[in-house]
């Protein structure tokens, strides 16, 4: 009888640790929030997209690339100003991806509203086709061309 009491107190207190050693963290749930991205300036565009690039459709957008920025000429807005502002703010701004060729530039901003929610990607893609013309693939069904504006 002893024996059969051993072996059922075996299984028993082998359940008690393991109940014991379990957290109550919620390490492995999963996280509704989405991580906040980095939120530093990237921008690094190439030499041949350095200055002023207007549409070539209507309404007419106008771009400034800097050696280290992107501005919006239609209301003066600097991605790294958009991106500073965020860190004190609910509103996230982040630089995900930037790349950069001779004949190429890409970035990638990820942003949040205010009110937070789901993070949304924008993503600007350019080819150059020379030194004056380049064009824009967006998600769009027609590329958009822009032209670079004399200095």
């Amino acid at each position: 009888m002893k024996t059969t009491k051993n072996i059922l107190l075996i299984p028993f207190l082998a359940l008690s640790f393991l109940t014991i050693n379990c957290s109550g963290s919620d390490d492995n749930l999963p996280n509704n929030e989405p991580e906040v991205p980095a939120q530093t300036k990237h921008f690094h565009p190439p030499l041949w997209i350095q200055g002023v690039w207007h549409t070539t459709s209507t309404p007419v957008a106008r771009l400034k690339f800097t050696q280290d920025d992107v501005i919006s000429l239609i209301d003066n807005s600097s991605l790294n100003d958009q991106i500073n502002k965020s860190k004190t703010t609910n509103l996230i701004w982040a630089v995900e991806h930037e790349g950069s060729s001779s004949t190429g530039y890409v970035y990638l901003i990820t942003h949040r509203p205010n009110t937070g929610g789901l993070y949304s990607n924008y993503e600007f893609r350019v080819k150059k086709v020379n030194d004056t013309l380049m064009v824009r693939y967006p998600d769009f069904s027609a590329a958009i061309y822009y032209v670079k504006e004399k200095e």
